[in-house]
């Protein structure tokens, strides 16, 4: 439940030792490197510098990707599932990925998955003529030998139905000589038709059918159009003969695919690796390193650079600075609280001179999700739903963990729908020491008094920073007096008697410290009361803070009616028989699991607004840099490597 401790370290070595300190590194794996950067007058450094070989492993990842991409098309459910996980150290991953024949085996499903992509263009562009030529099939003429005549004019084309409505009547009133249109076919709105006529007529004749929205077809054949079709779907049997034998061969490679996995967890750590040498400074013969370690690896650390490099080394290892901003953060807790590092990360990681808020976190999300999910029904389905998920399917690390968190979700929804006495709604009566549909006023006391407990305590930890940063007067000014007014202004409001005149005189004794000592960083005595009257307006702010936990009461509500009117439904529909009663049943659990939805979505959503407008405005800034690890799990391979502790 803490910020990992972290050592600064630099590191001088020999260029010749790059590839050899480069694996002992990655193999260390807890290593942060700083970007160095050439300051003017360092003429003698210079950036380590490694484009080429990173672009020759990013065309194989390139390659890689789409050979992966390109099987995977092919594998039904069954084979998708039977895929696992494989654990492996790193040595043995670049083992086999070294030894694993890429090369040779890509460019032989290359040239099937062009022939594939070939055949299906083609198939594609035949079928697309035919459907063109589909509607003239009836024409039993070579049709551009005719439009190619010296002796007539003639032209095969369409006139929308628009236009074509009034074409015979313009046609007869026109009283060409020689000219004559015959109906070929009709598609959608277009109509089909040959216009002939002598070469005298031609031109007249031609403006009239461009008058009359004619459109000339391209017909891209010399053969009969009947021909033609049968011709094109001649070859489209062809390509479509190439097309299985081509998705044959594909398929022959799904045996590489875990191969293919294998390698690629290999090519995305050798790149890392790599990539990691343009962190460094050169001189002439040496490297010059600079990162960060866990405070508990030192040991580990300097030995394994020994055992490689012998003596040809330099380390310098001291205590990294708190408030350094360039020190990684490593988030430190157990597995009960693990998961809710996924809500502090959204948001972002502390700072190295911060605390880590997951505990606090933890403990207020919990309440906040579970208040505003608050039905017994919908806390055990999340609960066991994640349960059996995990169990059964192996998931991602980031996806596991926020699977966890919804098992503690659904766990905290299920001690609230106790609470509330709600189980799907009221479909099985509960007894509860809240009803929801009726409570109304105790459900808002209950929301404020959350939203007074999280927002005071989230300013008790404001306070506890400052004096572990020597800062007690800072937490006197910043918390306390904070404590005496709004304290003294819920108490004023709450009591009576004796009891009101104490709140009173705390409230005015925090009200006006905070406008003595609100502006102390400013220099001017204008600007100190300015800055103290402006820190007295953020009062203000707490009472909208309040105002938002409203949202606790509001969420379980709406879920809770949604709920219940379900049940109306249903309730009405049970007694109308068999039909009823599937009805029902249909209604319920479409409707139920739909409501389950929203009220998941819409706790985790306002939980997460709760945690980070009001209670992270009170002490926690962010801005951390995450820990940069060597090693780079994929989705199928795990490496096994030591946790930060060794």
């Amino acid at each position: 439940m803490a910020i990992v401790k972290m050592d600064k370290f630099n590191l001088f070595s020999f260029e010749n030792n790059r590839t050899s300190l480069l694996d002992i590194l990655q193999k260390f794996n807890y290593v942060h490197f700083n970007d160095l950067k050439v300051d003017d007058g360092e003429d003698y450094l210079r950036k380590v510098k490694n484009q080429d070989r990173l672009t020759r492993i990013d065309e194989k990842r390139s390659k890689l990707e789409y050979a992966i991409n390109s099987i995977e098309k092919f594998l039904d459910d069954d084979e998708k599932n039977s895929i696992e996980k494989k654990d492996m150290s790193l040595d043995l991953l670049y083992q086999e990925g070294n030894n694993f024949r890429f090369d040779e085996i890509y460019p032989l499903l290359k040239e099937q998955l062009d022939l594939r992509e070939k055949s299906q263009e083609r198939i594609k562009s035949l079928k697309a003529s035919n459907e063109e030529l589909e509607v003239f099939k009836d024409l039993d003429v070579d049709i551009k030998s005719i439009e190619d005549s010296h002796r007539f004019f003639v032209e095969v084309g369409s006139i929308a139905d628009q236009f074509y409505k009034d074409f015979d009547t313009d046609f007869v009133k026109k009283d060409f000589k020689t000219a004559m249109v015959i109906d070929l076919n009709k598609k959608e709105s277009l109509n089909y038709v040959i216009a002939i006529s002598n070469l005298e007529e031609k031109d007249e004749f031609r403006e009239f059918l461009r008058d009359h929205g004619f459109s000339k077809a391209n017909i891209k054949t010399r053969k009969k159009v009947s021909e033609k079709i049968a011709l094109n779907l001649e070859e489209i049997e062809k390509y479509e003969k190439n097309l299985k034998e081509s998705e044959a061969k594909i398929k022959e490679n799904k045996k590489f695919l875990p191969d293919f996995y294998l390698y690629q967890a290999y090519l995305d750590n050798l790149r890392r690796k790599e990539a990691s040498s343009e962190y460094f400074l050169k001189t002439k013969r040496l490297d010059l390193v600079e990162g960060y370690i866990p405070h508990k690896l030192k040991d580990k650390f300097s030995s394994d650079l020994k055992e490689v490099l012998g003596d040809d080394f330099v380390l310098d290892l001291k205590e990294a600075d708190k408030d350094d901003p360039d020190v990684p953060i490593i988030l430190d807790n157990n597995k009960l609280i693990e998961p809710y590092e996924s809500v502090v990360e959204t948001y972002s990681l502390p700072k190295y001179n911060e605390i880590d808020p997951t505990l606090l976190v933890s403990i207020f999300y919990t309440i906040f999700t579970g208040f505003m999910l608050g039905d017994l029904g919908y806390g055990l389905i999340l609960f066991i739903g994640t349960i059996l998920l995990r169990k059964y399917k192996d998931l991602p690390e980031s996806t596991d963990k926020m699977a966890r968190l919804f098992t503690r979700v659904g766990l905290s929804g299920c001690v609230f729908g106790l609470i509330f006495g709600s189980f799907f709604g009221g479909i099985i009566p509960l007894p509860g020491l809240i009803d929801t549909q009726k409570d109304f006023n105790t459900l808002m006391v209950i929301s404020l008094i959350i939203g007074g407990i999280s927002l005071f305590t989230a300013l008790g930890v404001k306070a506890y920073m400052l004096i572990r940063d020597g800062d007690p007067l800072g937490a006197l000014f910043d918390a306390v007096l904070w404590y005496m007014a709004v304290g003294g202004a819920i108490a004023l409001y709450l009591l009576d008697g004796s009891g009101k005149n104490i709140a009173k005189i705390i409230m005015i004794i925090g009200m006006v410290g905070i406008v003595l000592t609100g502006g102390r960083e400013n220099k001017s005595i204008g600007g100190k009361a300015a800055g103290g009257l402006y820190s007295l307006y953020g009062l203000s702010s707490w009472i909208g803070d309040f105002v938002s936990f409203l949202r606790l009461m509001a969420l379980v509500l709406s879920g809770g009616f949604v709920a219940y009117s379900v049940n109306l439904i249903v309730g009405m529909l049970w007694p109308a028989g068999i039909l009823g009663k599937i009805g029902a049943v249909i209604i319920f659990v479409i409707f139920q699991l739909f409501n389950l939805f929203l009220s998941t979505l819409s706790a985790y959503v306002h939980s997460l607004r709760l945690v980070y407008v009001e209670m992270f405005n009170k002490f926690y800034e962010g801005g951390g840099k995450k820990f940069r690890q060597m090693i780079e799990n994929s989705k199928f391979i795990n490496i096994i490597t030591g946790g930060y502790n060794g």
